[in-house]
C-alpha cells in the first residue's frame, strides 16, 4: 500500500525507524504548539477532486 496522508507516513516511520529517533522526530518541544499548530494547519489543507476534466491541451511540460 503506498501511504496517502500525514498518518500513512507516521505509521511507516513507525515500524521503519528505531524508536528512539522516531521519539525525537515525532515530538515537539517544551509544550508542543508549534507541533499542534502544524498539525493543525495541514488538517485544514483541502485537495479539490477533479473528475471527468477534459485533458485533451493540458501538459506537464515547462521551461526554466
Amino acid at each position: 500500500m503506498k501511504p496517502c496522508t500525514i498518518h500513512d507516513y507516521q505509521q511507516l516511520a513507525r515500524r521503519r525507524v528505531p524508536r528512539m529517533f522516531y521519539d525525537y522526530a515525532d515530538s515537539g518541544s517544551w509544550s508542543e504548539s508549534t507541533y499542534r499548530a502544524n498539525e493543525a494547519d495541514f488538517d485544514r489543507l483541502k485537495f479539490r477532486q477533479r473528475v471527468a476534466v477534459d485533458m485533451t491541451n493540458r501538459t506537464t511540460q515547462t521551461t526554466m
